[in-house]
This record gives structure tokens, sequence and C-alpha cells, in this order.
């Protein structure tokens, strides 16, 4: 292993307490992550609490149960609790983008701040950074660093840490499912997670109201650069109408990757409060077959992630950011290139 990964691990295995944060919108391999790492630090008798900024995702709720009424806290909170925190630990992102109001305070505790993330799109965030791009999934660099330390990896922390994995390869079918990763899965299917049951709370749980979204996201399926780009978008009215939430939105986008001959899919996203305070951002979700490197075109935009999957979110009118976001997109499709230049 590397360097960073011992330092992370005595880092945190002389820790007394730890503060354990993940990107915005947060997914199911950051929070799986998370859990996993606060149900282990626990048995091991480490204090150990989740931070996320808004929500949780209706699907990923089942993860926090077991941890009980103090199953994780909000941002707000972070000023004193991170003065608490002998290490705060950032799970699934290096980006100073995707970590919203935390991005600057992270600054003046970079000394005891590590960050475990698998993206390519990385800024200079903590004291160690282990960054490693050919991990599938943060859940699988999770489950190495509870080896090394030494603590248990069963019941709820299995789960967490499955969920974390399959949710960032597609249920184990995406480019990034590797024999390392499969290898993971197999130790967490020993440790008693049932693959079946889990597939079921996670995609055969939803609400009537997500199916009457996707159906308004299909309806604005717009194809370009001769069949191989799909474009779609839902807008604010959208949410209202269908009383879809905004956590409902989770791989939406992997729809149109259904359709013969697509590359390259992108799905834009109003904020579904015309009152909240970033009303006027736009998040928009990046995918790929095998051309076009997306995490290049989401960095030309603010954004980043990995080659087949990234994002960005950014000001403006969803009209004019898809115009733009197109011809983009197309540019690249023509020329197959990426945008490192």
């Amino acid at each position: 292993m590397s360097n960073e990964f011992r330092q992370i691990v005595e880092r945190i295995r002389s820790a007394g307490s730890l503060l354990l944060l993940t990107h915005v919108h947060p997914d199911g391999d950051g929070l799986g992550s998370m859990v996993a790492l606060t149900h282990a630090a626990r048995a091991a008798g480490v204090s150990a609490l989740p931070m996320i900024e808004e929500w949780v995702p209706w699907r990923y709720k089942f993860l926090f149960e077991p941890l009980g009424e103090d199953a994780w806290s909000f941002t707000p909170a972070f000023d004193t609790l991170s003065r608490q925190a002998d290490q705060i630990v950032v799970l699934d992102t290096s980006s100073r983008s995707q970590l919203g109001q935390l991005a600057e305070k992270l600054d003046t505790l970079r000394y005891k701040t590590v960050v475990i993330d698998h993206h390519s799109s990385a800024d200079d965030l903590g004291a160690v950074c282990w960054l490693d791009t050919s991990a599938a999934a943060v859940g699988v660099m999770t489950l190495e660093l509870l080896e090394a330390l030494a603590w248990p990896i069963d019941g709820p922390i299995a789960e967490a840490l499955a969920t974390a994995i399959v949710s960032d390869t597609g249920w184990l079918r995406f480019s990034n499912t590797s024999p390392r990763c499969l290898r993971a899965v197999a130790k967490l299917i020993e440790a008693g997670v049932a693959m079946d049951e889990l597939y079921r709370r996670i995609y055969q749980n939803d609400r009537p109201e997500r199916l009457r979204l996707l159906a308004r996201m299909l309806e604005s399926l717009e194809l370009h650069a001769t069949g191989r780009l799909a474009v779609m978008a839902i807008r604010r009215g959208d949410f209202a109408e269908t009383g879809a939430r905004a956590d409902e939105t989770e791989s939406l986008v992997n729809e149109a990757m259904r359709l013969a001959g697509v590359e390259m899919v992108i799905l834009l996203t109003e904020a579904p409060d015309p009152t909240a305070p970033d009303a006027e951002q736009i998040r928009v979700s990046l995918r790929s077959r095998r051309e076009v490197d997306v995490a290049k075109l989401a960095e030309a935009f603010g954004g980043g992630g990995h080659a087949r999957a990234a994002g960005l979110r950014v000001t403006g009118r969803l009209d004019d950011i898809q115009t733009r976001l197109i011809a983009a997109a197309t540019d690249a499709l023509e020329k197959n290139r990426d945008f490192s230049d």
C-alpha cells in the first residue's frame, strides 16, 4: 500500500474521535463508506460521527437506522464538532467544489484532515490524501482501511460497504468493476450480506412520485450528434407537479444509456425549491461509454469526477447551460477528444 495509506491508518488508529464528511448530494458510496467507518470506529471504542450537508437520500436511509437517534449531524454544527474531533475524514471526494460551505473551513483544519478518494479530479484539501483512481469505489478502499486497522467487518458494517460498492459500480456492471472490487464483495458476502435483500432495499423501494419524475425526465429527451448524445432535463415544475424530492434523482441519468448508439448522456436538474439559497444552481450529471472523458468536460465547467461518470453545479438559466453543454459535448464526440487541452 502507498505511504499515504499507511499515514491515514496511523492517524485514525491514534485518534480518539473522528468527524466523517462526504460530498454534497451524497450517494451510496460516500454514505455507505461513512456509515461503515462510523460503526467500526465505535466498535473499536473510538467516537465517530458522520456529517452531511442537507439530507440522506430516501433509498439510503436504512443505512443509518442501526446508528440510533444520533445517526448523523448537519453542517451547521461543524465549527463545534470539528474542534472536538481528533481527525476529520473526508470520504469520496477531494474536490473543493463538492464540499459546499465546508471547503473554506477545512483550510484552517488541514493539519487534522485526511482524504480518502478515488476520483481523478482532486484539490489539495488535507494533510494526507489517499487517492486511488483504480478503486471501483471508496467502499473498496474503506474495507481495506478497516482490514489494516483490524477493526470489525460484519453486520451493518458489511452491508454499508456493500452498498457503497454496488451503488458506484451499477451493481457490478460498470467498466470500473475489477477483480479487486469483486474480491471485496466476496468478503462482504462471507460476512453475511444478502445481496438479493440489499438489491430490494436500494433499487426496489421507490415511491410512486419518483417514477412520475422519471417519466417527466424521459419526455424531455433530446438526441444530438447523430444520436450519440442524449440530453435530458428535470425542471423545478417537474418536482412540484409530481411530488418528487431532490433526493430521488439519483441514477436517473443512467436511463438514457439504454439507447443503442448513445455514447454520452447529460442530465440537467433545477433546484426544486425556488426560495432556496442555491435555487439558481443547475446540477449536471454526465455519463459516457468510452469515447469521451466526461471528467475533463466537467472540469471545463468547474466540476469533476470519473472518466465515465462526472458532475458539476453551475449558476444560470437551465436552457443557456444546456446549449453550452450540448455544444461542448458534440464537439468532443465529433473530434473524439477529451478536454485536457
